[in-house]
């Protein structure tokens, strides 16, 4: 046969796939399925399935590891007792954090202008920093739900927590409120978050303030500048000098 390459990689990997029947079953009471496959560089050439209960070949390459390990009747054993004592046992340990840990969302709305020719505004919700992923997320334009939205896939931060944007397009028009609710397991009822349009007469207020702000800064540069040069320049009084007898 053909020789080996000079580098290989052999992966071995172990899973369970664990369904309960409700948030905080049993161990005993959870189904339980797990699965070893033998990978040699990225490719799977045999597996066991508890399911099986036996090795089978995915790939023709596998096919004489799977012969042999059906029969080493301790290996199938082994295997077969990983149920409980690889799946069920780690079940058991991780199931207080990871079902019953509650983290609650944080929301933020933010507004873009999306198209400028047809003065629409992009309004994206922010969910941020939740766990678990099970949430549900919905627009309202005053008090009436906006079906017609777009929802990123979610993120996983590594932190054991998620995150999740849900955008809707509009034209928003004065008087307008915008909400966004979420629901998720760690809230007791619906949170929500709100943004209006601002008027033209409160953006005109604004950007007035904001100039108003950088013309007092101007004409009070000038003056602080002297001042400091002053003050720079000023000679302090010397003590008298003592005369010698």
């Amino acid at each position: 046969g053909a020789e080996p390459p000079e580098h290989f990689l052999i992966q071995s990997k172990y899973e369970c796939s664990l369904t309960a029947a409700a948030a905080g079953s049993r161990p005993e009471d959870v189904e339980v399925r797990f699965v070893h496959r033998f990978i040699y560089d990225r490719e799977e050439l045999a597996r066991f399935d508890s399911a099986r209960g036996e090795y089978e070949a995915v790939a023709a390459l596998g096919e004489p590891d799977a012969r042999y390990w059906n029969g080493q009747k301790e290996v199938l054993d082994r295997r077969r007792a990983e149920v409980d004592a690889f799946c069920r046992h780690n079940y058991g340990v991780y199931e207080p954090f990871a079902r019953k840990r509650l983290v609650q969302p944080k929301l933020k709305i933010s507004a873009t202008e999306h198209d400028s020719s047809s003065q629409n505004t992009l309004l994206i919700c922010n969910v941020a920093r939740f766990w678990p992923a099970e949430i549900e997320i919905k627009w309202f334009r005053n008090g009436k739900e906006e079906e017609d939205v777009m929802t990123t896939s979610l993120i996983r931060n590594g932190d054991w927590t998620f995150q999740i944007q849900v955008m809707l397009e509009t034209k928003p028009e004065k008087g307008d409120v915008y909400t966004c609710q979420v629901e998720h397991a760690s809230f007791t009822t619906p949170s929500r978050v709100q943004w209006e349009p601002q008027s033209d007469s409160a953006q005109s207020k604004m950007w007035t303030g904001i100039a108003g702000l950088l013309l007092g800064l101007v004409f009070l540069a000038p003056g602080l500048i002297l001042f400091l040069k002053n003050k720079k320049g000023d000679v302090l009084p010397q003590p008298p000098v003592a005369l010698m007898s």
